[in-house]
């Protein structure tokens, strides 16, 4: 049954020129523009400070940003005549974020950060009290994770909300507090070339392998005649994906090479590791696809169907967007995340379990309830 699959796909030319060619076509033109615009979006030195904001109207009220920050307060003066002034700008960053985790030493609270636990870490130097106290600039270091390019800004929106309130509080004009900004897990090229690329191998692998096997139920006349024969429905299925997921392999093999070989990416992670991840996706690809034909009384069900799965999948992929525990259920979401935690945080395939149970959850329900519907199912279209 699965050499049955793997023949109608090799026979249907315009099926494998979606799976292998138009996803590199998407790296190439990726590539191309990378190259022409000198494209360098999310790269920011670790000197920058960010500029100003303005002053807030109501000083104390408390925000919900959704952030969870990281706390290191190393200021060992006590010049300030008043408040430890280190403790009172953390009182207003907690204001800001929606929760505050105090650390001890940077290595726990980058750890943190590396598993994605917080969305950033703000560092309190010593001589913070001192400098302020005769009117001395004052840089506190901002720690982001390069990855996250949505979040960085809302850290550090944050981060400029409390400076700015904090100031306030002490109608301070001459006496600065500088975020200075310092930028973990940075991969080698830029944002585009790195994260959006990998949306785009994502992406590719888990629609083009959807896309086909959306057609594999509805319609096919060989699978007319085997159902004849004593065949289990659950059989048919599962073949179906295994099939997909070969397909899928090779995809991938394609697809992380051109995404390594065209950016000249300097991975974290080893690439047997990427193309598990990447076949993973196709197994969920092929998994919603086959539901959708199930589901589907003639093609052009399944071709609106699997439209209807392509635009709801980019709206609620997170790469845009916050779509809130969508992000933690979706196949696409879990797949980048893996992919970049991966690739550029150098997270082993064993700290990254819990979204490959994910992912393989997904597969599985998704399986059984294509077989479901299939065995309800009296004709096939």
């Amino acid at each position: 049954m699965i050499a049955k699959e793997l023949r109608l796909i090799v026979k249907d030319r315009v099926a494998l020129f979606l799976i292998f060619l138009l996803p590199a076509a998407l790296i190439g033109m990726l590539w191309w523009v990378s190259n022409q615009n000198d494209l360098a979006i999310g790269q920011t030195n670790p000197g920058d400070s960010g500029g100003e904001t303005t002053v807030l109207e109501n000083a104390t009220e408390e925000f919900e940003s959704g952030i969870v920050l990281g706390i290191i307060d190393q200021d060992t003066t006590r010049t300030y005549n008043g408040v430890d002034l280190s403790e009172n700008f953390t009182a207003y960053l907690n204001m800001t974020v929606d929760r505050l985790i105090v650390y001890n030493n940077t290595d726990d609270a980058l750890r943190s950060l590396y598993e994605g636990n917080i969305d950033g870490f703000v560092v309190i130097p010593d001589g913070f009290e001192a400098n302020l106290t005769v009117n001395e600039p004052t840089y506190i270091e901002v720690h982001i994770d390069a990855t996250d390019l949505v979040t960085q800004s809302s850290v550090m929106g944050v981060v400029q909300t409390a400076t700015v309130l904090f100031r306030s509080s002490k109608m301070w004009i001459r006496s600065e507090v500088f975020p200075n900004l310092m930028i973990e897990f940075a991969p080698d090229a830029d944002f585009v070339e790195s994260i959006f690329g990998g949306f785009i191998v994502v992406f590719s692998s888990y629609l083009g392998i959807t896309m086909t096997s959306a057609q594999s139920i509805v319609g096919d006349a060989p699978l007319r005649r085997m159902l004849l024969t004593p065949t289990n429905r659950l059989e048919v299925v599962v073949a179906k994906s295994v099939a997909y997921v070969i397909i899928g392999f090779f995809q991938s093999l394609l697809l992380i090479s051109l995404w390594v070989i065209a950016f000249d990416l300097n991975l974290n992670t080893g690439f047997e590791s990427l193309v598990i991840i990447m076949s993973l996706t196709s197994l969920t690809g092929a998994a919603t696809g086959i539901l959708i034909s199930a589901i589907s009384s003639t093609r052009l069900q399944a071709n609106q169907m699997f439209l209807f799965v392509l635009f709801g999948t980019l709206i609620l992929s997170g790469f845009f967007i916050d779509v809130g525990v969508l992000d933690e259920v979706l196949p696409l979401n879990q797949g980048l995340k893996l992919l970049i935690d991966t690739a550029f945080k150098g997270l082993t395939l064993v700290q990254v379990a819990s979204r490959v149970l994910r992912l393989l959850a997904f597969s599985v329900l998704a399986i059984l309830g294509a077989t479901f519907v299939f065995s309800r199912k009296p004709t096939l279209g």
